[in-house]
């Protein structure tokens, strides 16, 4: 899934960087799970909703996905890693699901998925570069707008002067809550403990349980199954909180993994009046520091 950015037409010489004029950042989030009990309409202030392609599979989230799209513009959240075996039907689910629902765009997570929504022609719905495309420059900025990116969601790993830095006429959208995904496993972590093998039932799904992997610090690291691709997930223990007040993005987005309703209005909230969480289970990330 490498792709060369020759490969669109992309050229980034001369190019001439444009300052763009600071404004309040919209709010995009990024909802990791979903599930059938929640009221997602009882959200609050949000400009766009990001719902991962594994979550519009399970028919149990229909109603749920159809209120969301009624309300919310809403896109479909591609993965950072895809199986040789899923590719082939990557591109038919896609194309179902933006027959289905009211889609306005996508979140691509490689350039192998770029190519892919090319290929299919999408040239009516927006395309967002997901924070995996590690974006640290205005260069990697103005080729991926080259090739019809709307939104840059620039790497998690930039000290704070580094984004103050940058300049393009593409929006940039930063995270500024959320766990971030630490590991990708291409291996069920659950599968013998769970019993699952040599057939999965998907005993993963079930509400009622949660699963974590403890290091020698006794800190907690959450784990979400992909049954589809049989890979693990695996989440920081922390939970990042950014005070964006002085960076100039155009999007704050909030990556929510198990938080209630309530919470994530709380949530909601917090960021727009650009402030942060506070307390031992919160971490600036890399904000001060210098990769």
């Amino acid at each position: 899934m490498f792709v060369n950015l020759i490969e669109f037409g992309i050229s980034v010489r001369g190019k001439t960087f444009e300052e763009k004029s600071h404004k309040t950042p919209k709010i995009s989030l990024l909802l990791s799970q979903i599930s059938p009990n929640f009221d997602y309409t009882r959200l609050d202030d949000v400009d766009r909703v990001y719902i991962p392609l594994r979550c519009f599979r399970n028919v149990k989230n229909k109603h749920v996905i159809k209120a969301l799209t009624s309300r919310f513009n809403t896109y479909i959240y591609l993965p950072a890693v895809i199986n040789l075996n899923y590719l082939n039907l990557l591109e038919s689910f896609i194309a179902s699901f933006v027959a289905s629902f009211d889609i306005k765009g996508f979140v691509f997570s490689s350039l192998g998925e770029l190519r892919i929504l090319k290929n299919r022609n999408y040239n009516n719905l927006e395309l967002i570069s997901n924070y995996t495309l590690n974006v640290f420059n205005d260069y990697t900025l103005n080729a991926l707008e080259n090739s019809n990116v709307s939104t840059v969601t620039l790497s998690p790993e930039l000290h704070k002067t580094d984004i103050q830095n940058m300049h393009s006429k593409c929006d940039r959208e930063l995270i500024v809550y959320g766990k971030l995904k630490v590991m990708t496993s291409k291996y069920c972590l659950l599968g013998h403990s769970n019993g699952c093998y040599p057939k999965c039932d998907s005993k993963c799904k079930d509400d009622k349980h949660y699963y974590y992997l403890r290091d020698r610090m006794g800190l907690l690291f959450k784990v979400i199954p992909n049954n589809l691709q049989t890979l693990s997930n695996i989440y920081n223990s922390k939970t990042i909180s950014i005070q964006y007040n002085d960076l100039n993005i155009d999007y704050a987005r909030i990556d929510i993994l198990e938080e209630s309703i309530s919470e994530i209005n709380n949530v909601i909230r917090t960021v727009r009046e650009g402030k942060r969480f506070e307390g031992p289970n919160f971490t600036n990330g890399n904000m001060n520091r210098f990769v």
